[in-house]
């Protein structure tokens, strides 16, 4: 029996990934999550959804230290470390949204998570960093200096996250069956439902 297929995006900040993985989504015709994970995981233990933001933007790093400083200060919640039931949360939200049949995942380690139990297609956006700067200051209305530090500070905390809770390596090639650089595509090229479900893990890697 084939299993259900999920394509989980994965994005450097500024890329466009999110923009992406719902054009696909609606042209597949199927459901697309990004805050939605971040809502269903709030809801779910019960901590605010300003924090599981936060949380996956935030340097493993900076993460490990609130760790071990709030076991020593009493930092608990429902008997756990707090950010042990925030990564929990999110684990069991990817989980509950792919039960649900096909979709499109953006970050959240969804394509670690869900690898052994679902027919994955790994896809990771990228562009160069003057495109994404540009990119960034002209949608949040903030200069190009605020962008590219913003764009650092992201994509360093996306990097932490994935490769502190993934075995493979946030925004390399060979950790993803499909790599798209968005500034040569139009978004609906970028989205064109052929390069996703055709593509398998035991095929032919491939690179726009």
């Amino acid at each position: 029996m084939a299993k259900t297929q999920i394509i989980t995006i994965g994005r450097r900040f500024g890329s466009g990934g999110r923009v992406i993985g719902k054009c696909l989504a609606e042209k597949l015709g199927i459901p697309f999550y990004d805050k939605e994970l971040i809502t269903a995981a709030a809801k779910q233990s019960g901590l605010c959804d300003s924090f599981l933001q936060n949380f996956e933007e935030t340097p493993t790093s900076s993460l490990m230290y609130s760790l071990v400083m709030n076991a020593q200060n009493g930092g608990f919640y429902m008997g756990k470390p707090i950010e042990l039931v925030a990564y929990e949360a999110q684990i069991n939200a990817v989980r509950e949204a792919a039960k649900n049949g096909p979709c499109v995942i953006v970050g959240r380690c969804a394509d670690y998570i869900l690898k052994d139990d679902y027919d994955v297609v790994s896809v990771f956006i990228t562009a160069s960093p003057e495109y994404r700067a540009a990119r960034a200051a002209k949608l949040e209305n903030i200069s190009i200096k605020e962008a590219q530090a913003k764009l650092n500070r992201m994509d360093k905390a996306r990097a932490s996250y994935h490769n502190y809770h993934a075995e493979t390596k946030w925004g390399a090639s060979d950790s993803y069956e499909l790599c798209i650089n968005s500034e040569k595509l139009t978004t609906e090229q970028a989205a064109d439902p052929v390069s996703y479900t055709h593509l398998r893990a035991h095929e032919t890697r491939r690179h726009l």
